[in-house]
């Protein structure tokens, strides 16, 4: 019994002992730092340029861009075009065959060919006064109208360019079957390219039509601008949209890509910078901690616009000297000692 009472008065005495070290310890590291100062990195202020951008991500297409699709189902007789072609609005990019059963080309053309056999007859039987000019009319409208039919028909199994531009893509091959309406082709005209991004409530205040902008793509850089804001928000997205143009000129950048976008939305080419991570807010609000004379004093700011790198507008000046690290051990007036990164 007795060895067990001395057991627990000795485990008693070590745990007081640590605990009275544990205080030792930590009052000599504050009396350190009272005397030799807390370390601390120290930042100084001076004016440089300071440039506001929003990053996105984005889809870019040619500026103007239209999917060539088929007119009716059939196989694919021949393809005139290759990816990267310019081609020009109505050029022949492809056919069906004109044995088609639904393009009914053979009878189409069968039809036009009589009809303008006999509209040509007639027009010299009226001349000499064999037909009227009525009966004229009725067969020359019979002959337009199978003109008519027949191009139509010629439409659905030659498949042209509607507008000028770059083939960007070809969706099918030569003898491949389709579907009437399917796409067959992309054609873009890339020297322009467009995007639209959706952006917050918070973000749509700082976006004006004519603001620069950079696309970026595979380390190839395209120099843009906002062309239009939108007004509304949008109900499906909850963001407000905003379409982009990017210079393109020598087709760097393809059509159809994912980009990174940045969007400059404020510049001020004599502001001073803080690090967000080095300003911190009380009731009165935000403040950095100035050293003079190796003092640290609590200095409220007034600041701008800002991402991880702050504008201040008010409370520094040229050369002022914040502190950058161990905020968590500096308070107004304690003597800080700066140390090198």
């Amino acid at each position: 019994m007795k060895k067990n009472i001395l057991l627990i008065i000795a485990t008693l005495l070590i745990l007081v002992a640590c605990g009275k070290k544990e205080i030792v310890e930590s009052k000599n590291m504050d009396q350190v730092y009272k005397e030799n100062g807390i370390p601390v990195t120290i930042t100084t202020i001076k004016a440089q340029n300071f440039k506001l951008e929003l990053p996105f991500t984005a889809s870019v297409s040619g500026l103007r861009q239209s999917f060539v699709s088929a007119m009716m189902g059939g196989r694919i007789e021949k393809i005139y075009i290759n990816v990267g072609d310019y081609v020009k609005a109505d050029q022949l990019i492809m056919e069906f065959p004109e044995d088609a059963p639904s393009g009914q080309y053979a009878q189409a053309k069968m039809a036009f060919e009589l009809a303008e056999s006999t509209y040509n007859k007639m027009k010299n039987i009226y001349e000499i006064g064999g037909i009227s000019q009525l009966e004229l009319e009725q067969i020359k409208t019979q002959y337009q109208v199978s003109l008519a039919n027949f191009d139509a028909v010629s439409q659905l199994l030659k498949v042209r360019a509607p507008i000028n531009g770059y083939v960007t893509s070809i969706a099918v091959h030569e003898t491949d079957g389709v579907h009437a309406e399917a796409i067959l082709a992309t054609i873009a005209q890339t020297k322009k390219l467009k995007s639209k991004i959706w952006v917050t409530e918070d973000e749509i205040s700082l976006m004006k039509t004519g603001q620069k902008a950079i696309a970026n793509w595979n380390g190839i850089s395209l120099n843009g601008k906002i062309t239009q804001v939108g007004m509304a928000m949008d109900p499906g997205k909850n963001a407000f949209g905003v379409d982009l143009i990017f210079d393109n000129t020598e087709n760097l950048m393809k059509s159809g890509v994912i980009a990174d976008i940045k969007i400059s939305v404020y510049s001020n080419p004599n502001a001073y910078i803080v690090e967000r991570k080095n300003v911190q807010k009380d009731e009165k609000g935000k403040y950095v901690f100035v050293v003079k004379k190796n003092i640290a004093k609590k200095t409220y700011i007034k600041t701008g616009k800002g991402n991880d790198n702050i504008e201040v507008l008010e409370g520094l000046k040229d050369q002022d000297q914040i502190v950058s690290s161990s905020l968590n051990l500096v308070y107004d007036g304690a003597k800080v000692k700066e140390v090198r990164k």
